[in-house]
Formats: C-alpha cells, structure tokens, sequence
C-alpha cells in the first residue's frame, strides 16, 4: 500500500490549520455577510464559529484515534463502511476543490480592486487561474516545503489582522458610536442565521490538519493539538475584526464591497499604505489558502483512490518527492475549471453545503467508533455523546439557511458520485 512520509511538526501542523482557515472568508465574505446581518453579523460569526468548534472537538478526538489519511472519509469508512465513507470522501474532495476556486477568486477581487482596477472580469479568472498554477508547484514537491512556504504566509497574513484589529480597537476607543450596532437585526433574526451559513466557510480548514495525519511525526499527539489551537487562534481574530468592521463603518457599505477589510484600514487610518498592507494581508491569505487546499484536495483523492473507489494511478506516489502528483495535478486542473463560474458568493456557499454535510458524518463517526471501539483514546472528550449530538444538530440548521441553488449543486455531485461508486463495484 502506497505510504506518505511522516515529517510534520506540531507546529507545521498549527500552521497547516491557520493557513487553511483564514483566507477568502474573513477578507472577501465578511462584507458580504455584513450586508445581510447587519450588525448581528458579529453574532453570525460566533455562532459560525461554535458550530465548527464542536466538529473540530469531534475531529480531534477522532485523529487521535484514527491516524491515517483522509480525516472525514477515513472516520466515516471505518464507522460506517466504504459507501458511506466514499460519499463524504467524495464530498469533500469536491468540497476542497470549490475551495481552491473560492479562494482564487478572492485573491483577484483584492489584486484588481487596487493593483488593476481598470481590468476586466475576464483578467479575474485570469489571474485566479495563474495563482493555482503557480501554487500547484510546491505541492508536487512534497508536504515539507508546502508548510514552509506557508509559514511565511501565514505570519503575513496574522500580521495584516493585527495590525486592523489593533488600530481598529484604538479607533474605537476615540469614535465609537453605538448606532453603528443598532438595530443588532435589521433584516430579522433569520438573516442572522443566513450570514452564519456563509461565513461558516471562514472557519473550515482544520480537518486539513486531520489529512496530515500520515505525515505527522506524532499523530495521536500532535494532530488533535493543532486542530483545537488553530481554530482558537482563528476564531478570536474573527470576532476582533467583525467587531472592528462594524463600529467604523457601515454595515449597508461593507455588503457592497468586495474587498472590505481594505476599506475599513483606509477608514480608520485616513492612510493609503494602511490600506495597502491590509490588501497585500488578504492577498496572502487568500493564496495561503488555495496552496493548503491543493495539499488537501489531493490527499483526499489519493486515500480514495488507495481504496480502489477510484482509479488506482490517482494514488501513485513520485519516488522523488514522495507526493501523489497526478492526483495534485487532478485537483488543480478541476478547480481551474471552476473558477470560470465566476461568482465567488455562489462558489463559498457550495463549499459551505459540502462541509456541513462532512462534519454531520464526522460526528456521527464518533458516536459509531467509540462503541465499536472500548480503549480510552490520547484524546478524550468529556460528556459523550453530547459534543458530536450538538454538532449533528448544529450543521443541520445552519444547512437549511443556505441558499437553495448550492443545496441543487452539491446534491447533484452527491449523486454523481453515487453512480461512480456503483460502477465502481460492478467493475470490481
């Protein structure tokens, strides 16, 4: 059986996991969320965030179990079988690749808005589909030089956050105007709920740091660790920005914007170099991100395909590198195809629909595995089966709040891959 090399740190782990996280959400869809909430979109995020708290918990604990690759599909295999385990294989590996999209997307709405705003649409996809080129590159070389090339991404794009929160709070301190957070639901509650469904694609990531399980040095250690402390870390700057967002400008203006955080930086600071450190934080980001999800997205096909649910060559290793090149090639040539759609709003909610359908399974996955399996694991959680149950529950809702044409697309691919996995088995 093909095997990855193990060569990951706890902290290229943490770093894997905030990579992945902060990226086109935070920098793009939280002014799109904004303009639906309203000011409650600071609500929107901590609901977001606890919604993919409780699957990370989950998830953690899992890995700690569980250390081979394919985090969501390897729990759901060994819980509830191969089928299932290849419908949320496959789910997220769709999932992943709309991501690389998103996220490509994301970085030429900034690189346009300020480097070329005199550019047509056309130079967007353009451009995103330069980026995924581009970042294809590290990721066939192997895991060890993808972490490094992020490490110096994410200190970057934690810098840019920073940097907004921090002269956001001073900003705060001297102007604050509470009619900027009232009314709290201008459009009703239910809008609230909505913007929580969308910006919920700002917290996923962390079951990236579950992939990397056969790559890590010490998995049942080092894998649960990360996954909790790179949510964490995400999750406080966050709320940091929404709240600064929100309290200096307003709420109908960042629903408009494409690149809000920028705004808000000229805003506060009245400095055109503010603004541009904050740009270059989101076009960092955004890149952060689409270089974690080919890693991701990759590695998701190639645990398939090691499971003969897809063609067997997917699953090659390079004797090099020791990388599965072509399902690395495979994923970015797929999410160059979908970022001809265009429609970045459009793009996140069907990856949102794809996540929310994996993390039901993984926390059902829990509950299944621990019947099944009687020894205390490295990493437990207290109150069984509480944390995966509220989970279950907590997707289930913030799925309903989607918008419909996502829910159409990601059912679509749902049966799609049912229809490859009975060919499949008939072939076999």
């Amino acid at each position: 059986m093909s095997k990855l090399k193990r060569e990951l740190t706890l902290f290229d782990l943490v770093d894997i996991g905030i990579s992945q996280i902060i990226g086109a959400g935070i920098f793009v869809v939280s002014g799109i969320a904004a303009g639906i909430a309203g000011p409650s979109v600071i609500l929107s995020f901590w609901i977001a965030g606890l919604v993919a708290l409780l699957t990370a918990l989950t998830t953690a604990e899992l890995s700690s179990i569980i250390t081979e690759t394919g985090s969501s599909y390897a729990y759901t295999k060994i819980a509830f079988g191969k089928f299932f385990g290849f419908l949320v294989g496959w789910m997220r590996y769709f999932d992943n690749v709309v991501s690389i999209s998103a996220v490509a997307l994301g970085f030429s709405a900034y690189l346009i808005s300020f480097f070329f705003p005199f550019f047509s649409q056309s130079f967007s996809i353009i451009s995103s589909i330069a980026l995924i080129i581009l970042l294809t590159i590290p990721n066939i070389f192997g895991a060890k030089i993808t972490s490094r090339i992020s490490t110096i991404l994410v200190l970057i794009k934690l810098s840019a956050l920073s940097f907004l929160i921090f002269i956001g709070m001073f900003y705060l301190l001297r102007n604050f105007d509470k009619n900027k957070f009232v009314p709290l639901f201008p459009n009703g509650f239910s809008s609230t709920l909505t913007a929580s469904s969308l910006v919920f694609f700002a917290f996923l990531g962390f079951q990236t740091v579950a992939m990397a399980s056969e790559e890590a040095k010490n998995p049942k250690r080092d894998v649960p660790l990360a996954i909790i402390i790179s949510l964490l870390i995400c999750s406080l700057i966050y709320i940091g920005v929404a709240i600064v967002s929100i309290g200096s400008v307003d709420w109908k203006i960042l629903g408009g914007l494409d690149h809000p955080l920028s705004y808000v930086a000229q805003k506060i600071t009245n400095n055109e170099y503010a603004s541009l450190f904050v740009t270059f934080g989101a076009l960092v980001a955004t890149a952060s991100v689409a270089l974690t999800s080919i890693y991701s997205s990759s590695r998701t096909i190639f645990a398939l395909s090691r499971d003969n649910l897809l063609p067997k060559k997917l699953a090659k290793i390079s004797e090099k590198f020791g990388t599965p090149i072509i399902s690395v090639i495979v994923s970015s040539l797929l999410s160059i195809l979908i970022v001809i759609s265009g429609s970045i709003k459009f793009v996140v909610s069907i990856v949102s629909f794809g996540s929310l359908f994996n993390f039901i399974f993984t926390n059902l996955s829990l509950i299944k595995i621990k019947k099944k399996i009687k020894k205390r694991s490295t990493f437990e959680l207290p109150f069984h089966p509480f944390i995966p149950i509220a989970g279950v529950i907590s997707c289930f809702i913030l799925m309903f709040f989607l918008e419909n044409n996502a829910k159409i697309v990601g059912t679509i691919w749902l049966l799609i891959g049912i229809l490859i996995y009975l060919i499949r088995r008939k072939k076999n």
